[in-house]
């Protein structure tokens, strides 16, 4: 019996998770050069401005690569991004605290809804699929 070959077009799910955790990474590039440039920044210490221009790349480079693992079915990117997640949703709230509503809410809605996609049915079928045509 022969079967039949499954979609290898991810499902909107998969595509939704991608596109959000990639937008979460230009907003955390877009952070870094804002950094660079914000005359306000000048006022830190040059080790301190490097670092954290280095903590911004660092995150967008680990949420690009999730969203590529995402995207290609593997397993590992739920845990970095459940860890990314968890901590923009509680950012989310000291941006509440000081009055920047707007990010908050990009923080917590964005946060929020790749947490709650992370383990959706569709999501865990096409871990599971493209893991099942990776083996054989």
């Amino acid at each position: 019996m022969q079967k039949t070959p499954q979609s290898t077009r991810p499902s909107r799910v998969v595509l939704f998770v991608v596109a959000v955790v990639v937008g979460q990474a230009i907003a955390l590039i877009v952070n870094a050069i804002l950094t660079i440039v914000d005359p306000a920044s000048q006022e830190l210490p040059p080790s301190a401005m490097i670092f954290l221009i280095f903590l911004f790349v660092l995150g967008a480079v680990w949420l690009l690569a999730a969203a590529r693992g995402v995207y290609q079915g593997r397993a590992w990117p739920r845990g970095a991004l459940v860890v990314a997640e968890v901590l923009a949703v509680i950012v989310s709230f000291t941006y509440f605290q000081i009055g920047d509503v707007l990010a908050a809410l990009a923080l917590l809605i964005s946060g929020g809804a790749v947490l709650v996609t992370l383990f959706t049915p569709a999501l865990n079928t096409h871990l599971v699929q493209r893991r099942s045509r990776n083996s054989l």
